[in-house]
């Protein structure tokens, strides 16, 4: 923010490295008498009587600061006074004479303050009319350049930390790890980079708006202030994604984390220890509970950090930071809220993710990916085919059959999920088409498009391209896709519902709001997570809890498919629960489209 001219207003006299303190009080105190007798108005327009200003260039002196004729027609006494700024006045006074301001700024700008105290001392014994409006015209352009350097300061400060917090930036981290680095080759010691990365901010943005956002990133940022050593760099990198930078060395003063315990020997496995105790401190400070002031409840947010630790680094900060990067991608996968060190085999798997990546691009755009299906069959008497549901599968000319466990992530991490899921859904769709009518498809939804509001646009599309009743189509969606942005997903799932496709739950008991959504979403369907299936025989528990949600869905009208059965006993026990439907290897695996529809048309002549 600039300031205004009065707050910048630079002091009249100043003693600097060339003026000697005595010389400034003498001329403080001719500025004062000046002023005060009234003689001196720096706003005071130019004064009519006042002469013309000289022209030092005429002047066989002047290349030595004398003023000639100027200097000499001044009353003896007067040339005790001001005698020191002379050789910067002749200058002053040759700009002054164009009366153009930019010329008076560059000849400032080129000048130190001392010597524009000079300047003004000098002025002082010159005719008072003509003094007062050089020394106004000195003050104006002493005022401009305090501004602009203020306005300059302010750039400074931007080009080096985040504007929202105030921390350092990315550049300033990265200068820092540098510094950091280069000392650690001298010295022998350790140099770790920690990539802090929130769990849980877009649900805060999105539902609580930019302002709590904004307000959550201060609070993170003062959070992590107060967890890390004074002598660790904190950092804003953009978005919710913060770093620190922490020095591990053979002379590190004592800090927090010294007086834990961590020795910081200079050691790389007393650095480790001490690192490890950094991220850990991080992790469980960002876990706790943030207050927004917002009249609403606290938010829990967390945070997933990952830490690189090297004595020297090819490649430097910036090498550093990525395998930082890495680690913290591991740590969000393997469950967030926890920090992971780098480790060499993860340059390993993210190349073999960047190609695969690559490869899916090539094969969605191609056409690679295929849709299978998986039959869905009632589980009472007859246990006829009820529906198939779509299931995806890459054939790779060369790897052969890719498991949807190793694309499937990175579709939904990249967003190719979307284009993925078009193209499927229209496949599927117009296979569909020659089944029985009685036949529904089953289509999954990522969570990722539960963001997209185009989605019900989308499915509306391509029921009318393909012809496929409404009615026919269930549209699968699982808790998470709900929970990251309740409100958005509920008016999707409402315009989706008004197209006439069915909608079921999906992983029903996998998410710690299930309740809610049966409560407040159009659903037709609830679909129970494989896993509690699958160890019923083994853990009393889980056929409890299918028992369980199967009675919950007759209560609330709703039938229960049941993933995941295996063999004839779970289906046994599944049917005297009462649960509708039944899907897993037992009933038969997915098959591609060809085989599908044989297997719906002779099992529909068969139940005929």
């Amino acid at each position: 923010m600039r300031v205004s001219a009065a707050s910048a207003r630079t002091p009249l006299i100043e003693p600097g490295p060339r003026c000697p303190a005595p010389a400034a009080r003498r001329n403080a105190s001719l500025v004062i008498w000046a002023y005060s007798s009234g003689m001196l108005q720096p706003d005071q327009p130019h004064p009519r009587s006042a002469p013309d200003p000289p022209d030092p260039s005429r002047s066989a002196e002047a290349g030595t600061g004398r003023l000639g004729g100027w200097w000499r027609g001044l009353r003896p006494e007067s040339r005790d006074l001001g005698l020191v700024g002379l050789g910067f006045t002749g200058a002053f006074l040759a700009a002054l004479a164009t009366d153009a301001f930019d010329q008076l700024y560059d000849f400032a700008h080129r000048h130190e303050d001392w010597e524009l105290d000079e300047i003004l001392a000098a002025l002082l014994i010159m005719p008072f009319g003509f003094a007062a409006y050089a020394i106004r015209r000195l003050q104006d352009v002493r005022r401009e350049m305090a501004l602009r350097r203020q306005a300059e300061a302010e750039a400074r400060q931007l080009a080096v930390h985040d504007a929202l917090t105030g921390l350092p930036n990315r550049r300033s981290l990265a200068d820092g790890l540098q510094r950091s680095l280069a000392r650690a080759r001298r010295e022998g010691g350790a140099v770790a980079a920690l990539m802090v990365d929130l769990d849980r901010f877009k649900p805060v943005n999105d539902l609580r708006g930019h302002a709590a956002g904004d307000r959550l990133l201060r609070m993170v940022a003062e959070r992590l202030l107060g967890t890390t050593r004074e002598v660790d760099l904190v950092a804003r990198l953009g978005g919710d994604e913060f770093a620190i930078a922490g020095y591990f060395g053979s002379e590190q003063a004592p800090d927090a984390l010294a007086a834990e315990g961590a020795a910081g020997a200079g050691g790389p496995e007393d650095a480790a220890e001490a690192a490890s105790r950094l991220a850990r401190r991080v992790v469980a400070a960002l876990e706790e509970p943030f207050d927004l002031r917002d009249g609403a409840a606290s938010v829990l947010v967390g945070a997933s950090v990952g830490v690189a630790l090297a004595s020297e680094v090819e490649g430097g900060a910036e090498e550093l930071l990525r395998r930082a990067d890495l680690a913290m991608y591991r740590a969000k996968a393997d469950g967030r809220a926890c920090f992971r060190f780098f480790e060499p085999e993860m340059d390993t798997r993210i190349r073999h993710r960047a190609e695969m990546e690559a490869e899916l691009r090539r094969a969605i755009a191609g056409d690679e990916l295929v849709p299978h299906f998986q039959p869905l069959v009632a589980l009472g008497a007859g246990r006829r085919i009820v529906g198939l549901e779509m299931l995806v599968r890459w054939p790779h000319p060369v790897r052969g059959m890719i498991p949807p466990a190793e694309f499937i992530p990175i579709a939904a991490d990249t967003g190719l999920i979307v284009p993925m899921t078009e193209r499927l859904l229209r496949q599927a769709c117009r296979a569909a088409l020659s089944w029985p009518d009685e036949i529904s498809l089953a289509v999954n939804v990522s969570p990722i498009q539960l963001r997209d509001r185009a989605l019900p646009s989308l499915v509306a599309a391509v029921l009318a391209d393909s012809g496929l009743p409404a009615r026919r189509l269930e549209i699968e969606l699982t808790e998470t896709g709900l929970v990251e942005n309740f409100e958005m997903a509920r008016d999707l799932l409402t315009e989706l519902k008004a197209l006439g496709v069915r909608l079921t739950l999906d992983d029903f008991g996998t998410g710690y709001s299930s309740l809610r959504h049966l409560q407040t979403l159009p659903f037709d369907q609830i679909k129970i997570d494989a896993g509690f299936v699958r160890s019923m025989a083994a853990s009393p528990e889980s056929g409890k809890i299918v028992a369980a949600v199967v009675g919950l869905g007759h209560s609330l009208g709703l039938p229960t498919v049941a993933e995941g059965v295996e063999d004839a006993a779970t289906a046994a026990v599944l049917a005297r629960m009462g649960c509708d439907i039944g899907q897993g290897w037992f009933f038969g695996a997915a098959v591609a489209e060809a085989e599908a529809g044989r297997l719906v048309r002779d099992r529909a002549a068969l139940a005929s």
